[in-house]
């Protein structure tokens, strides 16, 4: 397995070099568009020195969440590719350790294209004048260590459920749906145990996209870097999250690995951790996000969903357990908005 993984990394590293210097680049570009530090005068006309309004931790972030959703596209696709779903599963090699393989090629990939624009960030940051009588830059090393591990969870959660597609359409679509559930989820569970009204529940939501808690320790550590504060970390988004991600690797390398078959591929993704969970999931949980005083949107709810099960179906004729899951979830999600 060692040498497969060398042999599938020297082929990706000529890219990745180029990729990698583009994006250090950008982030050169834009570390020097950044205002790190404000100057002023004092009353007693001395210059004064404070905290600019840029966080460094928030541009890592994007570029992190970038890349952590592109690699499970680009080390898994193969498996949507009859020509090369085959190739791969005709090696000597047990289909397990051929997943364990490309998973630590993509994390391989994620610490070469993202600890770079770290060390540039923290170059930069360590190298403007006086900074250190402002910014702890310890807390830059900690966002690091947290970043790369949340990072590696983040791609492990995403990588679980892009691979569950037989397609690249239903991957990525997979993809998108489980990192949204859970703040969609939360909407409805904050509406039923707390009561919390359609603003609050819409502003709750924020903390439990797959990506929020990133966010949320950067702006942490931002905070504490510049001895500020902040309120908006939330511990159940994180630890949610992080629940998630971990439940993803554990099926990824013990539920999915071995369960592949070349003949599925292009065809329906029928897969319980696919459309058959979530649009029932989303169906119910949708009716609720939508504020009552705008039900009519309803309507498009329910018609949505049908549009997804003929994508999942890749037929506008459904089959007849589909129209039966379709109304279930509809009469359930009424039944919730309307008396809860």
């Amino acid at each position: 397995m060692k040498k497969m993984f060398l042999y599938y990394f020297r082929r990706r590293l000529p890219v990745l070099i180029i990729l990698m210097i583009a994006m250090a680049i950008m982030t050169i570009i834009i570390q020097s568009q950044s205002s790190y530090i404000m100057y002023g005068q004092s009353s007693e006309g001395y210059r004064v020195e404070t905290a600019g309004q840029t966080n460094p931790f928030i541009y890592l972030s994007i570029i992190l969440s970038v890349i952590v959703t592109i690699i499970p596209v680009l080390e898994f696709s193969f498996k949507m590719k009859r020509r090369s779903v085959d190739l791969y599963y005709s090696l000597p090699i047990k289909r397990i350790k051929l997943y364990i393989c490309k998973y630590f090629v993509g994390i391989a990939e994620f610490l070469i294209l993202y600890i770079p624009q770290w060390l540039i960030s923290f170059i930069w940051l360590a190298t403007i004048p006086s900074v250190s009588n402002i910014f702890d830059l310890s807390y830059s090393i900690y966002f690091m260590l947290a970043s790369i591990g949340y990072g590696i969870l983040i791609y492990s959660f995403l990588t679980f459920f892009y691979s569950m597609g037989n397609t690249l359409v239903d991957g990525i679509i997979f993809m998108a749906l489980a990192s949204c559930f859970l703040p969609t989820l939360m909407n409805v569970m904050y509406s039923l145990i707390l009561g919390a009204n359609f603003s609050d529940r819409t502003f709750y939501m924020r903390f439990f996209f797959i990506y929020s808690p990133l966010f949320d320790i950067s702006g942490k550590l931002h905070s504490n870097m510049i001895s500020g504060t902040y309120e908006g970390i939330n511990i159940l988004g994180i630890v949610l999250n992080v629940a998630l991600s971990i439940l993803a690797l554990i099926a990824f390398f013990f539920i999915h690995s071995e369960k592949n078959n070349a003949e599925l591929v292009g065809d329906e993704s029928d897969t319980i951790f696919g459309y058959k969970l979530f649009i029932p999931l989303y169906m119910i949980t949708s009716f609720k996000l939508i504020s009552s005083s705008i039900s009519a949107l309803w309507v498009f709810i329910g018609l949505a969903g049908y549009l997804v099960y003929c994508i999942y179906r890749k037929s506008f004729r459904i089959k007849r357990n589909d129209i039966i899951t379709l109304g279930v979830s509809i009469i359930i999600g009424l039944l919730i908005a309307i008396f809860v």
